[in-house]
């Protein structure tokens, strides 16, 4: 089922279907494949402790584990991220660039607009960033980024330190009573 996402904006709402947006997605993939002496491909595998068995891909990934530790059969396996449906977000806020830049972003998504109301497209007009408040963890902000690629969804967490710019720090050279405090030129 596809995740959507609908923000609710003075009494309209819009709604966008969520992509999740990947390097690979974005740049593409080259595969290199390495081959032995005779131009067979090569397939990681591992070696037991006692290094009697070679275990090829796959053998060792046949065991789930709950997280209490206990093994799960294949067939009772749930996914683990829950609301797989609609995820709705209160009314966005408008914000600054520096807003965003504050924040260390973990996820972007690519929302393909389902039906946009004109309110939020003129909020989205100013700065073209709207802060979404809520989400699933308290310290996770969220934006909303319009521009001339379309919409996004940039998921993070604020960075948790101030820049100091040149006008608020102290670049003044100390006064000092001696000459160059015993530095000594000969030495270099």
């Amino acid at each position: 089922m596809e995740r959507t996402l609908e923000v609710a904006c003075e009494g309209t709402t819009s709604s966008f279907a969520v992509r999740k947006l990947s390097r690979a997605t974005l740049y593409g993939t080259r595969r290199r494949v390495p081959v032995d002496c005779e131009g067979r491909e090569c397939k990681a595998a591992a070696l037991t402790r006692d290094g009697r068995f070679l275990l090829p891909p796959g053998t060792t990934a046949t065991l789930y584990l709950d997280d209490r530790g206990d093994a799960v059969e294949r067939g009772e396996l749930r996914a683990a991220q829950r609301g797989q449906g609609a995820a709705s977000a209160p009314e966005p806020q408008v914000a600054k660039a520096a807003d965003l830049l504050d924040c260390v972003v973990r996820r972007v998504y690519g929302l393909v607009p389902v039906a946009v109301s004109a309110q939020l497209d003129r909020r989205l007009a100013a700065t073209g960033i709207c802060r979404l408040e809520g989400g699933d963890d308290g310290g996770e902000v969220r934006f909303l980024v319009k521009n001339a690629a379309g919409y996004f969804l940039m998921i993070g967490e604020p960075s948790g330190f101030r820049f100091v710019g040149p006008d608020q720090a102290d670049l003044s050279i100390p006064e000092s009573d001696g000459a160059w405090d015993g530095l000594d030129f000969a030495r270099l």
